[in-house]
């Protein structure tokens, strides 16, 4: 066994109880002890006039309630199981006689909770270390609980590109970046990376987790989504630990959907755990009841294969020989307008320089469809992880946790490009924690805690598939550059082929969260009151590197072209040559404060009422170099825009101002910003500091959240009880709204030029068109609320089952999206035949205007039901069935709408949205020759079988086509529906009935509704077959076959939505094939 947790989340659970005689009446006069088996640590409690005792602010674990009363026996209720959040309510009925008489009784395995109504779902460490997890991720445990949507094709995707994927779930219809992750009590959340956890804890480090999804108490905050507590294991009096390792190879898998061969696979996961008292015989700690600690340490090691098809010249072309061609695509020489004789470009007219940087493609290899060079890539995927945890046990009164926890997590990338770089992403997760029990009624927790990661890209190396040396002077490379501030060879792009990206320079990220909160609790009467704060500051720092090596861009259609981009290539004739300065930096800092009070107040034995409320202050995120530009409609004067080309959208000479609607938060540049911005002293740039907070959004101030919830007792006995609630939750407006807000201009040191050669780049015409806003918002942004309610019955169908069902439903407003501020109206360009888009924006001088604006919601409703069985053995059985509907008009902050100017009209179903969803999970003991000495008892006995069994709708998909129908200026529009989508679809390969489909009329959009069409549904079967030797009691090894989808039966997944590809409508992706793990472990 390992060793279990003792002190995770000690300021949230509690026992309580309520003393009777045989006839019924309380008993006032009794005294209640608590004892925690683990430890031997011992808690009292009085009962008051009503026969009522809490204790409150207890550990996680096992435990023994003893009740005595003068007049009666004592009486001593044994495996009392106090999970993470929990509130087991302990009854107790005396029998008369001498007080040293006693009678013991065992709890039964299934419990209802008497004590809170609030919607919460229990993850045992049982289930994390005996269930098979794809990856051995904890976050696919959650697809385990009613109410939770998952939109990953594999939960081997949730070990993603940045160490953990923590944003493919949704819980009662949130988005999925607004669960709250906590270790021990400890933000886990990276605030702006959609969700992602800073430390991907592992499952053997995990005791249980708790999810909290709807009305939870005022005592939990942060964010507006499903609350997950994760509780980390401690140590004991007495030595646990392990050792495991599990394996996966190719070797053991099927091929996936389409794949012609198995791509490569090697994972080994391995590692170790040791917990147990600190102590020197004699002289500290000598009856292991003071101090215990827990750590250990976990290696990842994936190595995942691909194959790409690319698109290269030939050699031939490369030498300049166009006569393989037909004459018509021979290149023309741009000084005489003649094709080139024999379609052979002379030696002296190609550049050198470019002959050298396209040599830089690989030769080809294959004639098959889809281009002519194939090249596998493996891309290596490690994580280490090491943590420790200490509990020390000062006195009665005082107690101390601590815990560390460190991943440290590397990947290979750009694999594909000539210059790779390594990702390294060192992340933390630290807190020290006292707990001071003033009192049997009065208990005050204090924790500080520091959390974060760090992203750092780097290491860069020429790609030896494509070259060896990717530097300018490593290649022989003499272009002149217009800034020269980078050394690496330029991106090439060619029309017609792959590009070859080239680039030594990466953002990096330095992300630090430091909390602190106290939570003070008192009982008094019947109430438990509670008290507390939390206070949290992040600061962010995070770069962004544009083109510094410079983009040559060849495509026809410019005054120098031959009309072939090869040959545009081999003479040096560009389109557009970019080239950039320097860095951009963005520091981000916010600060929230949320301050609350709980009373859980027990109005007789049968009913228990929750009150409290939250107010929770969530300073906008800024930037503090203030730096991040704005664009805001009212500081933009249409007197002062440029005058633009009707042809080409080209920005003509004259006069206008530049930065016409851009602004700038607070009131000056800091110090700090002006040792790194160029532009601070620029008269201009300072005209754009126009007034407005440095946060550039209004504080918002109204995020009071009240919180109810209700339990009521049917019978009496704790077998049936009602339970219901609601309440008001807030959710922090998600960092990327403002990262990139760097990127605007005026601190754009960027130099575009077209049409010139490359030999002298600084020749050709530096065109101004344009420039797109990515990110701006308007100051008055909301906070986004969610409300949420629940009505259910939870009843013990006998001692170790329990039937929970309930009507679960929430609703949110506020929430964040994307606008196209200068979008064009419908019929625009249909209106203006042959005028350029941006002659015609309403906001000339720019592009595209991105806003964000916090005016989405969504609604949902469900009925949530699960039944847990907990066996004789060790077994367990779970059952969770969701049947919902989640309806939005935005699944995330960055979806923009069909029109801007109406995306109320995107009201539709969710992108996560799943109607109906099923999970059987089971941890099953094989129940013959668990014991005996025989060898065939030995031999064939000790087995144990597990698996999860899913079975879900599909998610649904959003159509769109290609061209700009309803002539708005830009793409990502619906179609009409003109037949029934259904008739002749759901066939081999053809998901729907394309024929159903036809382009709108031009300057109209499609009549299609966003989130219409369902996608294919999951069928999956996991299953883990286990066999235990067990040396003695305590020591033991564990050998495990996993089987991933075991009966090989994919399930389809993607579907092409565009109309006109030629996969419209096809099935394009699957989930993965049956794939094969095994795993030992030894057990202490």
């Amino acid at each position: 066994m390992s060793a279990i947790a003792i002190w995770a989340q000690s300021t949230t659970q509690q026992l309580s109880g309520t003393v009777h005689d045989a006839s019924g009446a309380v008993v006032t006069t009794a005294k209640v002890s608590v004892l925690q088996v683990d430890t031997g640590q011992v808690r009292n409690a009085t009962v008051n006039e009503s026969g009522n005792w809490v204790v409150p602010s207890i550990p996680i674990g096992l435990y023994e309630v003893t009740v005595e009363a003068p007049g009666f026996k004592r009486t001593t209720q044994k495996n009392v199981v106090v999970a993470v959040n929990a509130k087991p309510d302990v009854e107790t009925t005396l029998e008369v006689g001498s007080v040293n008489d006693s009678v013991t009784i065992s709890a039964d395995s299934a419990q209802v909770e008497t004590s809170s109504g609030e919607v919460g779902r229990l993850i045992t460490g049982q289930q994390a270390t005996n269930l098979q997890l794809n990856g051995r991720n904890f976050t696919q445990l959650l697809s385990l609980i009613p109410g939770v949507s998952t939109t990953n094709r594999s939960a081997m995707d949730l070990f993603g590109g940045y160490g953990s994927n923590m944003s493919a779930q949704s819980a009662n219809g949130s988005r999925t970046d607004t669960f709250s992750w906590n270790i021990d009590g400890v933000d886990n959340k990276d605030n702006g990376g959609g969700g992602n956890n800073f430390v991907n804890i592992n499952p053997d480090a995990i005791a249980e987790f708790k999810v909290l999804t709807t009305n939870y108490s005022a005592e939990y905050g942060q964010n507006a989504g499903a609350i997950i507590n994760l509780a980390m294991k401690s140590g004991t009096k007495d030595f646990h630990g392990g050792l495991y390792e599990f394996v996966r190879n190719d070797a053991f898998d099927a091929r996936a959907f389409n794949a012609i061969t198995k791509q490569k696979l090697r994972f080994n996961n391995f590692g170790w755990n040791l917990g147990g008292p600190v102590y020197i015989p004699g002289k500290f700690n000598s009856d292991r009841s003071k101090l215990f600690a827990f750590g250990g340490m976990e290696f990842k090691r994936l190595r995942q294969g691909a194959i790409n098809t690319w698109v290269v010249p030939t050699q031939t072309l490369r030498n300049g020989d166009f006569s393989g061609l037909a004459s018509s695509a021979w290149p023309k020489d741009p000084n005489t307008g003649a094709a080139f004789p024999g379609g052979i470009i002379p030696d002296s007219r190609i550049s050198k320089n470019m002959s050298r940087l396209i040599q830089n493609f690989p030769a080809p290899n294959f004639n098959g469809s889809g281009g002519n060079f194939v090249f596998p890539t493996t891309a290596p995927n490690d994580a280490t992880q090491y943590f420790i945890k200490g509990d020390y046990i000062l006195s009665n009164k005082n107690q101390i946790s601590v815990h560390f926890l460190h991943d440290y997590y590397t990947n290979l990338n750009n694999l594909t490009s000539l210059v790779t770089y390594t990702r390294k992403i060192p992340g933390t997760n630290t807190k020290a924690q006292w707990t001071h029990i003033a009192n049997a009624t009065t208990v005050n927790t204090f924790q500080a805690s520091f959390s974060g990661n760090v992203i750092l890209q780097g290491d860069f190396a020429a790609n030896p598939v494509f070259l060896n040396d990717y530097t300018r002077a490593g290649q022989g490379i003499t272009l002149p550059m217009v800034y020269g501030t980078n050394n690496t060879i330029p991106t090439v792009s060619i029309a017609g082929y792959n590009a070859l990206n080239a680039s030594n320079v990466n953002w990096n990220n330095f992300n630090r969260l430091f909390n602190f909160k106290d939570d003070f609790s008192k009982y008094l009467g019947n109430h438990n009151l509670k008290a507390g704060i939390l206070i949290m500051r992040s600061r962010k720092n995070q770069d962004n590197w544009p083109a510094v090596n410079g983009t040559i861009t060849y495509a026809t259609g410019h005054s120098n072209s031959t009309g072939n981009a090869m040959g545009d290539a081999l003479l040096g004739n560009f389109s557009q040559y970019t080239e950039a300065n320097t860095n951009r930096e963005g520091w981000y800092r916010f600060t929230q404060i949320e301050p609350y009070v709980q009373d859980d107040w027990k109005v007789n034995s049968r009913l228990t009422i929750n009150m409290g409320f939250r107010y929770q202050y969530m300073q906008p995120q800024y930037c503090a170099l203030q730096n991040c530009v704005m664009w805001l409609p009212q500081y933009y004067d249409l007197n002062k825009a440029p005058k633009i080309n009707p042809a080409n959208g080209q920005i003509l000479a004259g006069s206008y101002d530049p930065y016409n609607g851009l602004v700038l938060g607070g009131t000056e540049f800091p110090d700090a910003a002006k040792k790194r911005i160029a532009q601070t002293s620029d008269p201009a740039v300072l005209a754009l500091f126009r007034g407005i907070p440095k946060e550039t959004a209004n504080k918002y101030g109204a995020t009071w959240g009240p919180r109810l919830g209700f339990a009521f007792d049917l019978t009496g006995k704790q077998k049936t009880v009602l339970r219901g609630g609601y309440g008001v939750f807030y959710e922090r407006v998600e960092g990327n709204f403002l990262f990139s807000a760097i990127n605007n201009p005026p601190f754009i040191s960027q130099s575009d030029i077209y049409d010139a050669n490359i030999e002298n780049p600084t020749g050709g015409s530096r065109l101004s068109y344009p420039a797109a806003i990515s990110n701006a918002h308007f100051p008055d942004m909301k906070v986004p609320r969610i409300m949420n309610w629940s009505f259910g019955v939870q009843h013990k169908v006998d001692s170790m089952t329990t039937l929970d069902v309930a009507y679960v439903g929430s609703s949110a407003a506020n929430l964040a999206r994307t606008l196209n501020y200068n979008q064009l109206p419908a019929g625009t360009l249909q209106k203006n035949p042959g005028v350029n888009t941006n002659a015609l924006r309403p906001y000339p001088g720019y592009a595209n205007i991105n806003m964000y604006v916090t005016g989405s919601n969504f609604i949902y409703n469900s009925l949530q039901t699960s039944v847990k069985r907990q066996m004789r053995g060790g077994g367990l059985l779970n059952l969770a069935y969701t049947w919902s509907r989640a309806i939005t008009d935005a699944s995330a902050y960055n979806e923009q709408p069909m029109d801007s100017y109406n995306f109320k009209a995107e009201r539709g179903l969710a992108s996560y949205h799943r109607a109906h969803v099923f999970v059987f999970s089971y941890i099953y003991p094989l129940p013959f020759w668990r014991t005996g000495a025989e060898w065939y008892k030995k031999t064939l006995g000790g087995w144990q079988v597990s698996g999860v069994t899913t079975l879900q709708t599909g998610t649904p998909l959003n159509l769109s086509i290609n061209p700009d129908q309803a002539g708005i200026g830009q793409t990502s529009q619906r179609p009409d529906v003109v037949g029934d989508w259904n008739q002749g679809g759901g066939q081999r390969l053809q998901w729907f009935n394309t024929a159903a489909f036809a382009l709108p009329a031009a300057g109209t959009f499609g009549n299609l509704g966003r989130n219409v069409i369902m996608g294919p549904g999951v069928n999956n079967w996991d299953a883990s077959l286990q066999k235990f030797f067990r040396f003695n009691e305590t020591t033991s090894l564990q050998f495990r076959a996993e089987f991933y989808d075991a009966p090989n039966h994919m399930s389809w997944w993607g579907v092409g939505t565009t109309m006109g590809a030629s996969n419209f409508g096809q099935i394009t992706s699957a989930t993965d094939p049956r794939t094969m793990q095994f795993g030992l472990r030894f057990n202490f």
